[in-house]
């Protein structure tokens, strides 16, 4: 959220974006920074603020730039389509997202 605030602003300030004429302009422009954090915070240690805080580490299969960009894209569809990836993370036993389930990436607790 903080990451908004400050993309608004200065998006507000410098670019003189109006949220009542262009909104969708601003919503990609939103969506993109909050991939360009998550991309980067997966590949540079694995894990965002929020795992940090919570000891989790994202366990990428393989080493790749492409895996963290589809990542971030099924995560977006998921959040899209009434959070069904979320779901199924509730009601199937491994207790896995469904983007980790089809990517075949692990979330581990880093506490031990």
């Amino acid at each position: 959220m903080g990451l908004w605030f400050i993309v608004t602003f200065f998006g507000l300030l410098v670019f003189n974006f109006h949220q009542i004429i262009e909104p969708l302009l601003l919503q990609f422009i939103l969506w993109i920074s909050s991939g360009i954090y998550f991309i980067l915070s997966w590949v540079f240690g694995g894990q965002t603020l929020a795992m940090r805080a919570w000891k989790l580490k994202l366990i990428a299969p393989y080493e790749n730039w492409w895996f963290y960009y589809v990542r971030y894209l099924l995560i977006s569809i998921g959040i899209i389509f009434f959070f069904i990836p979320f779901i199924w993370a509730i009601f199937n036993k491994e207790n896995k997202f469904l983007h980790d389930l089809i990517l075949g990436s692990e979330i581990k607790d880093v506490r031990f």
